[in-house]
């Protein structure tokens, strides 16, 4: 199995920064620096052995969701939540970098058209709303901060669901397939910067509930 098309090394090189840049922001915000570079070299390593591209079985999600609630269980049980409020809502803004990445690989034919906003993946409002509340975000109602966490977990597991219905599996409901995540440095999108996302709501939510407490 191979790529539809040839992606630029703009792309990829955009990709690789992004992820390294995120890796090294979660090492810094939850002070799991060994976890974070370990998680970043093994799954990086797994994906340029070539295991990710075959999906008989799809062991890319078979990885993923297992490390969404092991992260799920660290960000509840940890401190996390005592950053403060502008960082856990400001740092969802990374997502309209996530996204023009996505919308790039759709352009240069990597990705299927329903990964970008023309399709069914409009994430990049978690990215833009993120960016927009920041300046307000310590003066917001918690209500306010409920509905952006919502709307932004909302979004982040629709195109979740989009890629599970466009891999090439019994499961599949979308075309064309989506097999470019199963490609170096693709791989890092769900498996660094899904998990980056995941991570920030779990984290505020946190938040949310303990200052309310």
């Amino acid at each position: 199995m191979s790529l539809p098309a040839a992606p630029s090394v703009l792309l990829q090189a955009g990709f690789i920064g992004l992820s390294v840049v995120m890796a090294a922001f979660l090492a810094w915000f939850t002070q799991r620096r060994a976890l974070a570079a370990a998680w970043l070299v093994l799954t990086g390593a797994l994906s340029l052995s070539g295991v990710f591209e075959s999906f008989t079985p799809p062991l890319l999600p078979l990885l993923l969701f297992p490390a969404l609630f092991a992260v799920t269980t660290l960000a509840w049980r940890s401190s996390w939540h005592q950053h403060s409020l502008r960082l856990l809502v400001g740092f969802q803004a990374f997502r309209i970098v996530v996204e023009l990445l996505i919308h790039r690989a759709v352009t240069e034919g990597v990705a299927p058209p329903q990964f970008t906003w023309t399709g069914l993946n409009w994430d990049v409002a978690s990215g833009v709303l993120a960016l927009l509340l920041l300046p307000f975000a310590d003066r917001l109602p918690r209500y306010a901060l409920h509905l952006f966490n919502a709307i932004g977990w909302g979004l982040l597991l629709n195109v979740m669901v989009v890629a599970v219905l466009s891999m090439p599996t019994p499961l599949q409901q979308l075309h064309p397939d989506n097999i470019w995540i199963g490609f170096f440095p693709f791989t890092w999108l769900p498996l660094i910067l899904v998990v980056a996302a995941w991570t920030g709501h779990v984290v505020l939510l946190k938040k949310l509930v303990a200052t309310s407490a």
